[in-house]
């Protein structure tokens, strides 16, 4: 592309990393539909990849399985919740996570909310102090 020329939206590439590039153009751009061999199109298109993807989740053979992994995501949680809750461990990892959540429930209530990691505390900086964390 010469310097001296307007930008060209490719249609064959993704839109939503092209308008950026269109500059004073793209208020007119963006209202104007796109006649093209395949249909009208409108800059909405641009976020086909999006839909897309809506649109493979929910075919009739996927969702069962996308909902049976967050079914199973979710039993998997609350089943740890419970142990945690009212397991008796008597040593190592899973007796840390207890005493880790114990203190998230009648302790430090704004800290710990890691149920099997305290990984997303770390991320979020919810970490309560290392103190709180003996019983």
């Amino acid at each position: 592309m010469v310097a001296d020329e307007p930008f060209s939206v490719d249609l064959n590439k993704p839109l939503v990393f092209q308008v950026g590039h269109l500059g004073e153009a793209y208020e007119e751009w963006v209202h104007q539909p796109i006649v093209g061999k395949d249909s009208p199109r409108f800059f909405a298109n641009g976020f086909m990849e999006l839909w897309n993807l809506i649109d493979v989740l929910t075919k009739p053979f996927i969702t069962p399985a996308l909902y049976g992994g967050i079914l199973l995501g979710y039993v998997m949680y609350d089943v740890t919740h419970y142990y945690t809750h009212h397991g008796k461990p008597s040593k190592g990892i899973i007796l840390r996570l207890k005493r880790f959540h114990m203190n998230h429930h009648f302790r430090i209530r704004d800290k710990g909310f890691g149920i099997s990691s305290s990984l997303w505390d770390i991320v979020f900086g919810t970490l309560p102090p290392a103190k709180a964390a003996k019983a």
